[in-house]
């Protein structure tokens, strides 16, 4: 493994300005971009912010501040078939994970509706995960990819590489993966749960495309089977307002009121 060209403890400063933007994007510019006049310099903002942090979490941070190999990223050339993270390794163990949360939503979704079934919109279902299928790997890469490594750096000195490190690393992650749901709580905790098994997984078998096809089926489960909002934010209380229903053309009529 090539060795770290800055302390790791300077991954924890990288999280907290990461943070501040994605708070700053959700609860300033959001609002902003539904309001008529100022909807054109918002939108321009929206997307200058989209490609800096971008940047900083795909390629800045991860391959020249701090050197994370293939194998701990969990995406990008240069992984051996060896590898517990390949697809052909890890994919049985996201499956399982899988399917055991989604067994679980389904069992919660039948006990406060009996008649789920009749009730589910299976075309908007489909558009639902296809969405979720575009922004869930996205997602986590964010988390998972970028967040959760410059945890592990700074985490293993103080508490080593075994299971209290790893149940660290997993617990945080998760924390930081539900609080960027708030302020819908029933979403965040749910958020938090399926991030700590995530996370826990994905330090053994470090995969982005299956957390994220993982997370696009059960966070389509949560929304369209077991019928709780996903919307965050600012768009929590005011869905007509929705960042993503207005910084792209034609998205506002696609997702309607997905959200």
């Amino acid at each position: 493994m090539t060795a770290r060209a800055i302390h790791p403890g300077w991954g924890l400063a990288e999280i907290a300005g990461l943070f501040a933007l994605f708070e700053a994007v959700l609860w300033g510019l959001g609002p902003w971009v539904s309001t008529p006049g100022g909807a054109p310099a918002a939108v321009a903002l929206y997307w200058l912010a989209a490609v800096v942090g971008g940047g900083f979490i795909l390629f800045l941070s991860p391959m020249v501040l701090h050197r994370d190999p293939p194998s701990a990223r969990g995406w990008g050339p240069g992984r051996s078939r060896d590898d517990p993270g390949a697809l052909a390794n890890a994919w049985p163990a996201y499956l399982a994970l899988t399917l055991v949360g989604a067994a679980l939503l389904a069992a919660a979704a039948a006990i406060r509706d009996p008649g789920v079934l009749s009730h589910i919109r299976w075309r908007a279902l489909a558009t639902k995960l296809t969405l979720y299928l575009i922004f869930a790997p996205i997602q986590a890469l964010a988390f998972f990819g970028w967040l959760q490594p410059r945890l592990r750096e700074a985490i293993t000195p103080l508490l080593g590489a075994g299971a209290a490190g790893r149940a660290a690393v997993a617990a945080l992650t998760a924390v930081l993966f539900g609080l960027a749901h708030a302020p819908n709580w029933p979403f965040a905790a749910l958020a938090a749960a399926g991030g700590l098994a995530w996370s826990w997984l994905y330090q053994s078998r470090p995969n982005l495309v299956l957390v994220g096809v993982s997370h696009a089926v059960l966070g389509t489960m949560v929304h369209s089977v077991l019928g709780l909002y996903t919307r965050i934010g600012p768009f929590y209380a005011h869905p007509e307002g929705h960042i993503l229903r207005n910084v792209a053309p034609g998205l506002r009529a696609l997702i309607g009121n997905l959200y």
